[in-house]
């Protein structure tokens, strides 16, 4: 029997994301490390499982330090990047069928993620390191992403919140 979102979520005490989907931070490093953008030590690294189902998104946001996402279950998932040279990457993160296991989403680029099919969900882990802050956590602005990024208006605004 293959197992559904519903089951995901109940199973790994998921909870609502901020940016759209569910998420539970699994490890969180003892060590810290110094910044150049701060005077304050962060963790080294923390770790979160993923889980976005159906016509949910990942709303367009940046870290202000670097995230990999690794695929474990599920459907299909697309991750779309805008780059600082003003272009769009669209990656897949699914099986080595179809995609790549894991992304790298480089620090300070605005992303979001979709799964193109609608159906489904997708399981995934984000690492970011140094270590997530929700206080570095930035969601986009819509109308300011579209002045930044005209040439991709639609999709910036069907994927922000």
């Amino acid at each position: 029997m293959e197992n559904n979102a519903a089951y995901w979520i109940n199973k790994l005490n998921l909870m609502p994301h901020p940016e759209g989907g569910f998420y539970k931070e699994v490890f969180r490093s003892e060590i810290e490390v110094g910044v150049a953008y701060s005077d304050k030590l962060k963790q080294a690294i923390t770790s979160i499982y993923y889980l976005l189902e159906g016509n949910d998104y990942s709303g367009f946001h940046r870290l202000k330090s670097d995230e990999i996402w690794y695929f474990h279950k599920g459907a299909p998932l697309h991750i779309h990047v805008l780059t600082n040279a003003g272009l769009l990457q669209s990656i897949e993160l699914s099986d080595l069928e179809t995609g790549r296991l894991s992304v790298v989403i480089p620090a300070g680029l605005w992303f979001a993620a979709e799964i193109p099919s609608k159906q489904g969900y997708c399981l995934a882990s984000c690492a970011v390191a140094p270590g997530f802050d929700f206080s570095e956590f930035e969601m986009a602005e819509k109308d300011a992403l579209c002045q930044g990024y005209p040439q991709y208006a639609d999709l910036i605004t069907r994927l922000c919140r």
